[in-house]
């Protein structure tokens, strides 16, 4: 029954915009396909950023460091900021009690989230890390909401040892893996977004 309504709808709008001249008849049109369109919706969506590594190295030799840094972008939307870290530096803890923390310049994570201009000015990360033995898989929930808006330092400094023994039990590889995740309300257009896909809610401001 609701379906023969809206089609008798459809036809009368039809008929309507026939007898009707020029613009009147596409106004009736476009409005009535307004009513019909899907309102959009609004969801939190996460953009995630980080690295993930394993070592490999040569000899004695500790691996060259690893070094990365991105700039995030916080505007007012921003609701949520998550940090997860691992570490894995095998045989650490037993090397560290015969030959001391010497191997702490060899192997190594450090990692550092800098609010807008702070670095530069001298003053402390907003949130920081340093592991130099096995470090489990943490969640940092950090922030109440309100974030300083503005380009924000996301760095790591990383080195390690990564050796393939020809007796597999000898074998060993550091690593570590870091993602910072954000959180911000996203909408959902059905005539335009595909499934999935959504426009932050900052960028149609």
């Amino acid at each position: 029954m609701r379906g023969r309504t809206k089609a008798l709808t459809v036809l009368a709008v039809l008929l309507t915009s026939t007898l009707t001249s020029g613009c009147l008849g596409l106004a009736a049109q476009r409005e009535t396909m307004e009513s019909w369109r899907e309102l959009p919706s609004t969801f939190p969506k996460e953009e995630t950023f980080g690295w993930d590594h394993t070592f490999e190295s040569s000899g004695i030799e500790a691996a060259e460091p690893y070094q990365r840094e991105e700039l995030i972008t916080f505007d007012e939307s921003v609701t949520e900021l998550v940090i997860n870290f691992r570490a894995q530096f095998p045989w650490s803890s037993q090397i560290e009690d015969i030959v001391g923390n010497e191997t702490n310049e060899l192997r190594y994570v450090e990692v550092r989230l800098w609010e807008p201009g702070v670095k530069e000015t001298g003053g402390n990360p907003y949130w920081e890390v340093r592991a130099t033995q096995d470090y489990p898989q943490t969640v940092f929930a950090l922030g109440n909401g309100t974030f300083m808006q503005g380009n924000w330092l996301f760095e790591i400094e990383a080195r390690g040892y990564g050796i393939t023994a020809p007796i597999e039990q000898l074998s060993f590889h550091d690593s570590f893996d870091v993602y910072l995740t954000i959180t911000r309300p996203c909408v959902r257009f059905s005539e335009v977004h595909d499934t999935g896909e959504c426009t932050f809610l900052s960028d149609l401001e």
